[in-house]
């Protein structure tokens, strides 16, 4: 394979690649080859991208002096120049004018590329407002370049053109060019220029491979993907040393996906082991440097220089294996994560960190003192920052102190070659202060797509159809192949006028122009490789799809079984299902008390197994960081503004002879003591947020006030009272917001709620919500009735259930007359309850049953109950994972 190629190379010829993996790719292949012929040392082959290529040529036309004078601009930096321009004409945040430029630099280059900057259409009077604005944007940057004497690889062509006229690469090596599907008018009059200042110039033609396709429809294009990665492993199998390619239209937008699948198929352990070194595998697909784990953790540490941290940042950044003591503090450093979800709020400042920084964190305290110190005022040069940075990332053990593996070395010599191409920026930007400069950095950094090498030329090779171009391969498949994908829908630049697109032939602008390029691409991958595979998803969104007619005619095979590539699948299917005999966990040890409250009980009614995890080994899920005041805290200021107001007014007779003056003291007075308790609460953006939060308080409990001034006179005999009961099996410590006693004697037991109220939670036969239930049976057997005291957002007021006697508005009766508003059943049988009495003595059955089943250990989950699969505990449960084929049809549970 690569014959001309590596002949070429032999002779001390320069070839030009389409892209970069090409360019590796034949690196490799020259390498194999001179090996297989025995050699021990040879001269280093001289293969480059066509953008490396172009940037030798402008180097010579640097040292001749025939550069015109001008800096180039490297690309990261243009496309900074570009999100300024935008941004300042548009007025935009940072994350719009970003996409807006990006897209504005794409039609720059396509405007370049194809010579199109100084056509007539863009005179015309009936240009898009999009146009227009894109002609000031490119006006300005042509402008700022001028005037700074920068130029970009965008122009390299046509200024490279100029320096060849006047005999700047006199004596360049032979040129052979190796995977160019089509020569842009920028790029031919370059090569013109080249030959006619006596360049030796090649271009290589495609292989003559013409094999015969195996047709092959499949059912989406996940299972495509699957078969393709089945056929990919037999290939392998049967030749271990043959190259086998795998084309997938798309590729970008489905990487994740493919690599998983292909993973899952090559080396089935991967998700247990790691994936094994030397795996015959090679994905080729770009991200974004910003978006690689050591780069972020980098830029996230810049970030918390800034002063102002976002907590999410911080969490990934605590936990990030790229600092210093990662290893030796982990478990210190997780503790505290999960304890600053407590103490903090969505944004703070690090001083505010520091202070739970003990003595079993002092690599984080460094690294957070370090990183406290840098975010001064001062302003520098883009060079002096970029030196700035890498001291401090030194200084805090970026990128670890692990040995890395082959990808992330390259991840961290890319960010390093990005320091140094933002410190090359610095005529760009000017002086900076640390927040605009690490910002900067970011975006450059976010705009650079990289791509670690692969292992070798050999084996799987998984890419896009532009990427193939110049490849040759033992096996080829090509997925995506249906006529409703293959040609794409052409899309025109909005940026260009359609009528000039069209005219110039240019990319996108037509469905002819889009059909000729891709039976172009065909012609091509069919003679790639020695053996050939088709395929194409039958079906994709509903609609249904039939293969292209650029590959001639195709049979399609009977559509194949899927591919066995899923992780659950390989796990089934290689160690079958195994019945192990019942093992309970020990009981419940007779009087302990059971941390958790109601609480218990109700995870218990929903999902034992989140209640045996919580309740029983001691887990919980992490709260969020929340903005502003949380509902939790929202919450305890109510309960502590009506306890502390029906201490010192017990009952309803006090409360009434109260003025309003004197009852909106005392409520402010605890609702300003609750919120001085709240974690930077000092701080100007929630002072403002505390003084809306009192006066939409005030009015709330001053409502709800005037109902109990309307009730039937009461006093409150308990508030936020302790009780420890026991309730079968189990002892539990109950806190009861509020027991109201009425003149007769009889008591009302009332839970305050500042969020949604659900009676129905209450229902025997489908219980959410026990705490009430629980105080009645428990607290107070002989109450009358049970309410929540809702006072929220949603509305103020009680709802509850009782005998029907007591005169509280919103408080109703069990039974059939009220099977619209409130209808509670017996569990299973569904029979409607139908008094009171009945309803409290169902409860204490529910009750006492379910303390007994978590006494005893039950720890059952069923997958068919939505409540079982949410929450975090889901990743113990592994409820996904097993899915409802563990299941009979019978409700039987796990």
């Amino acid at each position: 394979m690569y014959g001309a190629q590596l002949q070429a190379l032999q002779s001390g010829a320069t070839v030009v690649t389409a892209n970069k993996r090409l360019a590796r790719t034949l690196r490799t292949a020259y390498n194999n080859w001179q090996i297989d012929q025995g050699h021990a040392a040879w001269p280093a082959p001289d293969v480059l991208g066509w953008n490396a290529w172009l940037r030798r040529l402008w180097e010579h036309a640097r040292l001749s002096g025939s550069d015109g004078g001008h800096v180039l601009l490297s690309d990261a930096a243009a496309g900074c120049v570009w999100q300024q321009i935008v941004q300042a004409d548009t007025d935009s945040d940072a994350v719009s004018a970003g996409a807006l430029s990006r897209a504005a630099r794409r039609a720059w280059a396509a405007a370049n590329e194809w010579q199109a900057l100084a056509a007539d259409e863009w005179t015309q009077p009936d240009l898009s407002p999009d146009q227009r604005a894109w002609l000031r944007w490119s006006g300005a940057y042509r402008d700022r370049c001028r005037d700074a004497g920068w130029i970009d690889s965008e122009q390299l062509p046509a200024l490279l053109a100029g320096a060849a006229a006047n005999g700047s690469f006199a004596g360049l090596a032979p040129l052979l060019f190796c995977g160019v599907d089509e020569w842009s008018p920028a790029r031919r009059g370059l090569l013109d220029a080249l030959i006619a200042a006596g360049a030796e110039i090649a271009v290589s033609s495609i292989p003559e491979h013409d094999p015969d396709p195996v047709a092959q429809s499949c059912a989406t294009p996940a299972d495509e993907w699957r078969q393709a990665a089945g056929w990919a492993r037999a290939c392998l199998d049967a030749e271990p040393d043959a190259v086998i390619g795998v084309v997938i239209p798309e590729l970008t937008a489905n990487a994740a996906q493919v690599r998983r699948t292909f993973l899952d198929v090559l080396s089935p352990a991967w998700r247990v082991d790691g994936i094994p070194a030397g795996l015959p595998l090679n994905i080729s697909y770009g991200q974004s440097l910003a978006e690689l784990p050591a780069v972020s953790a980098a830029l996230r540490l810049f970030n918390l220089a800034t002063g102002r941290v976002q907590f999410d940042d911080f969490s990934l950044v605590l936990r990030s294996p790229w600092l210093a003591g990662a290893t030796s503090e982990a478990d210190a450093r997780a503790a505290l994560e999960i304890r600053l979800r407590e103490k903090l709020r969505v944004e703070f400042n690090l001083k505010s960190v520091l202070q739970f920084c003990h003595s079993d964190l002092p690599e984080l305290r460094r690294v957070l003192t370090a990183l406290d110190a840098f975010g001064d005022k001062r302003r520098l040069t883009a060079a002096e920052w970029a030196h700035e940075y890498s001291s401090l990332l030194q200084s805090l053990g970026w990128p670890g102190a692990d040995s890395l593996d082959s990808a992330t070395w390259q991840t961290v010599n890319a960010f390093n070659e990005q320091l140094a191409e933002f410190a090359e920026a610095a005529a760009v930007f000017g002086r900076l202060r640390h927040g605009r400069a690490a910002g900067l950095l970011a975006s450059m950094a976010a705009q650079t797509v990289f791509q670690p090498q692969g292992s070798g030329h050999r084996g799987v090779q998984v890419m896009g159809v532009l990427e193939a171009a110049g490849h040759e391969f033992e096996h080829l498949w090509v997925c995506g192949m249906a006529r409703e994908i293959w040609p794409g829908q052409s899309r025109p630049d909005p940026f260009i006028p359609l009528e000039l697109q069209r005219r110039l032939g240019m990319p996108d602008s037509s469905p002819t122009r889009n059909l000729d390029y891709a039976a172009a691409q065909v012609a091509r991958l069919r003679a790639s490789g020695r053996s050939l595979h088709v395929s194409w998803p039958m079906q994709e969104d509903g609609e249904l799809l039939g293969p292209t007619p650029l590959f001639g005619e195709l049979t399609s095979a009977p559509p194949a079984a899927a591919a066995t590539a899923d992780w659950n699948e390989h796990m089934q299917a290689e160690g079958g299902t195994e019945t192990l005999a019942h093992d309970p966990p020990p009981a419940w040890p007779a009087g302990h008390k059971v941390s958790g409250g109601a609480g218990v009980l109700t995870r218990q009614a929903v999902s034992p197994l989140n209640a045996f995890i919580e309740s029983r080994l001691g887990a919980f899920e992490m709260r969020r960081a929340t903005v502003g005041i949380n509902a939790m805290q929202r919450g305890n200021l109510t309960h502590r503004a009506l306890e502390e107001f029906y201490n010192e007014t017990p009952d309803q007779a006090a409360a009434i002879a109260l003025s309003d003056a004197e009852r909106e003291a005392r409520l402010r007075a605890s609702l300003d003591a609750g919120l001085n308790e709240i974690p930077g609460i000092r701080e100007p953006f929630m002072r403002t947020l505390a003084a809306a939060e009192v006066e939409q308080q005030l009015e709330r409990i001053k409502a709800f006030l005037e109902i109990d001034k309307q009730r039937e006179p009461f006093t409150v005999a308990e508030r936020e009272a302790v009780h420890n009961v026991e309730v079968g099996k189990l002892s539990l410590r109950l806190k009861l917001d509020r027991l109201d006693v009425l003149e007769d004697e009889r008591r009302i037991v009332i839970d305050y709620k500042t969020g949604q109220v659900d009676r129905q939670g209450w229902n025997p036969d489908n219980p959410r919500d026990l705490q009430l239930p629980l105080y009645v049976t428990c607290i107070a057997p002989d109450a009358a009735a049970v309410a929540f005291a809702q006072v929220s957002s949603r509305g103020v007021g009680y709802d509850g259930v009782g005998n029907g006697d007591v005169a509280i508005p919103g408080l109703r009766s069990p039974g059939r007359r009220n099977v619209v508003e409130v209808k509670f059943q017996y569990p299973y049988t569904r029979d409607v309850i139908e008094s009171w009495d009945e309803l409290r003595r169902v409860w204490t059955e529910l009750l006492v049953r379910l303390a007994d089943e978590f006494a005893a250990g039950d720890f059952r989950y069923d997958p068919r109950n939505p409540d079982s699969a949410r929450g975090q505990f889901a990743v113990l449960s592994r409820i996904y994972d097993a899915g409802p084929q563990f299941f009979t049809d019978t409700g039987d549970e796990a």
